[in-house]
């Protein structure tokens, strides 16, 4: 009995010795195995990174679209209204030359009362012509008021010769 009771007590201990040991193999195994998870997962979180990165470069190439885009509008206003000055300023040089001949003709008439007149009509239309000269040093915002303020002058010195 005695030879029996060593031999359960040893069995024992083989078997408690192994049991620790597997059980060791198996703690190695769990965290090699949760490494791999937390691998696994930082993987997946660099992917969505880069596609959040992807993303935000496509949004930042859309709005560079939309930049261009409304760079080539502003453009093709700003050379739109250099056109526009250019005719208004044509426009107002052939109106000059016709209160020159206007005003050359009431200077013709000889009275002394219609070369006054024309003389002052002379050097009204000198202001103008001054104002037109610098027709290209008002601000795109002022354009609307200067035209409205020349337009208006154009009108009151043709008038006055007509009367």
């Amino acid at each position: 009995m005695r030879s029996m009771f060593w031999v359960s007590i040893l069995s024992a201990a083989l078997l408690g010795g192994t049991a620790c040991k597997k059980s060791a193999e198996e703690k190695a195994e769990a965290k090699f195995e949760k490494a791999q998870e937390e691998v696994k997962d930082q993987r997946e979180d660099v992917r969505d990174e880069q596609k959040d990165v992807r993303d935000e470069m496509g949004d930042v190439r859309d709005e560079q679209k939309d930049v261009a885009k409304q760079q080539g509008e502003l453009n093709k206003a700003q050379a739109e209204l250099s056109a526009a000055r250019v005719e208004y300023r044509t426009r107002l040089n052939e109106r000059l030359a016709r209160i020159d001949a206007d005003i050359h003709n009431l200077e013709v008439k000889g009275d002394a009362k219609a070369r006054e007149k024309a003389a002052a009509l002379r050097e009204r239309r000198n202001e103008l012509a001054a104002k037109i000269d610098h027709l290209g040093d008002h601000a795109d915002a002022k354009w609307e008021e200067f035209k409205k303020d020349t337009d208006a002058k154009f009108d009151q010195i043709e008038k006055d010769i007509r009367d």
